[in-house]
């Protein structure tokens, strides 16, 4: 009955207060003719509302009819019919329900309901720390890990510390190898286009007279100076020569 004949859902706190009817009887004056509209009790068994009209010895007529109830619980209301007796129908019915909503169906739904209890606040929960540092397992590994950890760093930085102390010599010896390479180079570069640019068709071509060719240079100094720009080069041969020595003795 409910939903169709309300024409919306029913919900937790609808009453219905009152019913509204209207429909036609078509029968004869001298005919004998009743119509009943009612709702069966879908809790308590028999009818939660029960209407009914007597024709008998009336002319058919259109009816409209307001039925006021006490406010019923929407639970209650079951399937609604129209019934009729004796001879004649009904045409046209409409049945209509009016009803309310109780703000108080639930006390818990407003602090002005009847029987509202304030709820309780939420209860909160205990929980147990769990501090790692106060464990002796993990404190006996966080330990021994740590004196690993210390010994594995202290070696990286002497590794490092070392590696640090060899570049700049590595860099040093190669710089003196590439000046040294170099400057041999120029100078047997130098060598080679002296030698080239002597035009030795003039030698060939040349008479030399005969006769006696008597020393004409004359040495003032008997004792000769020593070639520094050797000895600057032998310098730097033994500089190379120790730092290299120096790199393959550790």
């Amino acid at each position: 009955m409910s939903t169709a004949v309300l024409g919306v859902a029913p919900v937790p706190g609808m009453d219905i207060s009152g019913v509204i009817y209207r429909y036609t009887a078509v029968k004869d004056r001298q005919d004998p003719f009743t119509v009943t509209v009612q709702n069966e009790d879908a809790i308590n068994g028999g009818f939660v509302f029960r209407e009914q009209d007597d024709w008998s010895g009336r002319s058919g007529a259109t009816i409209n009819k307001l039925v006021p109830l006490p406010y019923t619980p929407i639970d209650r209301w079951g399937t609604g019919s129209i019934e009729t007796t004796g001879v004649g129908s009904v045409e046209d019915p409409t049945v209509v329900y009016t009803y309310r909503i109780d703000p108080c169906f639930d006390p818990q739904s407003s602090p002005t309901c009847p029987g509202y209890e304030p709820p309780l606040p939420p209860q909160t929960p205990v929980i147990d720390l769990y501090d790692a540092l106060d464990d002796d397992a993990v404190r006996m590994a966080t330990k021994e890990t740590d004196r690993s950890l210390l010994e594995s760093d202290e070696d990286e930085r002497k590794d490092k510390d070392d590696e640090e102390e060899k570049e700049p010599l590595e860099k040093a010896l190669a710089a003196n190898d590439n000046a040294l390479t170099l400057a041999n180079e120029m100078t047997q570069n130098a060598m080679m286009r002296a030698i080239n640019s002597v035009n030795m068709n003039t030698y060939y071509a040349a008479t030399i007279p005969g006769g006696a060719y008597h020393e004409s240079v004359m040495l003032v100094d008997s004792n000769l100076p020593d070639n520094k720009r050797a000895f600057r080069s032998m310098s730097q041969q033994r500089l190379h020569s120790d730092m290299v020595d120096l790199q393959y003795r550790r």
